[in-house]
This record gives C-alpha cells, sequence and structure tokens, in this order.
C-alpha cells in the first residue's frame, strides 16, 4: 500500500503521500503500480469529462478534459517530452543533447513538440465516438505509465550525475515490471477486450523501439526520456483506437 500510495504522489497532483517517503530501491518498487496509477487518472478523466458535457458541447470538453489531466499529473510528463524533443533538435552529440535536456529553459521545438502532441490528443479523441470517450481515456492512461516501466527496464542511466531517473533504472527489477505488465494487460483487456489486448501489443512494441533507440543515441535513459514515452505512448494508443476502428465498447 505505501508503494501504491507513494506512486500516486510520484505521478499526479493528489497529495496521498510525503513526496521523499521512499528512496532508491523503495522508490523503483513504485513503477509496479504505475499502471493502476494511470487507471485512476484515466477514471479522474472519465468524471471531468462527464461534468464538463453537463455544461459545454464536445470540442471544448475535449481541450478541458486535457487539460485537466495536465493538471492532475503537474505537467511532468509534457515536460519531459518537451526536454527530449528539445534535446534531439540540438543536432549534437550525446553530451550536447544531455545539456539542452537539462536546461530548464524550452525551446522552439520543445514549443512546436507540444502544441502538435496536445493537437493530435485533441483531434484524435475528436474523432471517436462519445460512448468510447472513456473507455479511451482509461486505455490511453493505463498504456502510457506502462510505457515507462518497459523503457525504464534493463536502461541505463544516460547521465553520470544524479537525476529523477536515476533510483527508477538502477533499481527496477523484473518483479515490478511483470506486476505492472499484467496489471496493464488485464485492465487493457477489460477495457476494450481483445481490441484492448491489439492496443496493449502495440504500445509494448513501441515502448522496446523507443527504448533501444535512446540506449544507441544517448548511452541510456533519462528522466525526460521516460516522460516523453509517456506522452508518445498515449498518442500512439489514440491512434490505435481511431485507426484501428477500435473505438467501439468491448
Amino acid at each position: 500500500m505505501k508503494s501504491f500510495l507513494q506512486a500516486i504522489s510520484f505521478l499526479t497532483i493528489l497529495p496521498v503521500a510525503p513526496p521523499s517517503l521512499l528512496e532508491g530501491k523503495a522508490l523503483a518498487k513504485t513503477m509496479a503500480f504505475f499502471p493502476l496509477v494511470g487507471l485512476l487518472i484515466g477514471l479522474l478523466l472519465v468524471l471531468g469529462n462527464y461534468l464538463f458535457s453537463l455544461l459545454f458541447p464536445k470540442p471544448l470538453v475535449l481541450w478541458l478534459v486535457i487539460g485537466l489531466l495536465a493538471l492532475l499529473t503537474r505537467g511532468l510528463h509534457l515536460d519531459g517530452f518537451a526536454d527530449t524533443m528539445d534535446g534531439l533538435a540540438s543536432g549534437g552529440g550525446k553530451e550536447k543533447i544531455l545539456e539542452v535536456m537539462r536546461d530548464s529553459r524550452i525551446g522552439a521545438f520543445g514549443v512546436i513538440s507540444l502544441i502538435l502532441l496536445l493537437g493530435i490528443k485533441y483531434l484524435t479523441l475528436d474523432q471517436i465516438p462519445n460512448p468510447s470517450i472513456s473507455h479511451t481515456l482509461i486505455l490511453m492512461t493505463i498504456l502510457g505509465r506502462s510505457s515507462m516501466v518497459l523503457v525504464c527496464y534493463r536502461s541505463p542511466y544516460a547521465r553520470s550525475e544524479d537525476g529523477l531517473g536515476k533510483p527508477f533504472t538502477e533499481h527496477l527489477r523484473v518483479k515490478q515490471v511483470a506486476i505492472a505488465l499484467i496489471s496493464a494487460f488485464a485492465m487493457s483487456v477489460l477495457t476494450l477486450g481483445v481490441k484492448g489486448f491489439l492496443v496493449f501489443m502495440g504500445i509494448c512494441l513501441f515502448s522496446l523501439g523507443y527504448r533501444l533507440f535512446f540506449i544507441k543515441k544517448l548511452g541510456g535513459v533519462t528522466g525526460d526520456v521516460l516522460g516523453g514515452a509517456n506522452e508518445l505512448a498515449e498518442v500512439l494508443c489514440l491512434l490505435m483506437v481511431y485507426l484501428g476502428g477500435m473505438n467501439d465498447s468491448p
């Protein structure tokens, strides 16, 4: 229970546990519960979607839901995504990329990437029928967080100095990965049946490819890279639901 509460505290703004409660190996153990936290976030988005729908038309509701997701997660993964895109756009080698990623200022490419990312989320959700929005929001948030677990497992930490992602990369073990993937698989199937399974497999393949890309590019991953994985996995989940005709309930 302590690890689950810490996972909620780390991934959301919900004040359920002190942020410094766990460190090192204990902090890495929270990754077992990342998909479950994704389920919680998804359910809150579903609630928000319902309440907003009582007052506003669908286009505005979707923007508010996307904003609610950013609020609930403190923009943590969006920030990591923007930093990662800025780093990759720097055109330099590993050290240059990592230097740009660590800069607290956001660059032009980071801003453009965020605009495109949020735009794709909005436009894709807008194409999904209202009765299927709830299933899609839940699946998206579950698989985004399970993607971070897969990317992190057995990945070196790219920086020589400490950083937000270091305790996870150093101490994540197969037990936590197994718990996270089994729970993500079960929740995906319960959410969209066989279709949820297909999306789950697609996100797993993406996560492995994403991990290999950054190991080759940077020699490992960072907290920003993990945040970027979450955001891209959410977008990919939405696109697969739409393009695969998977927008109906199980």
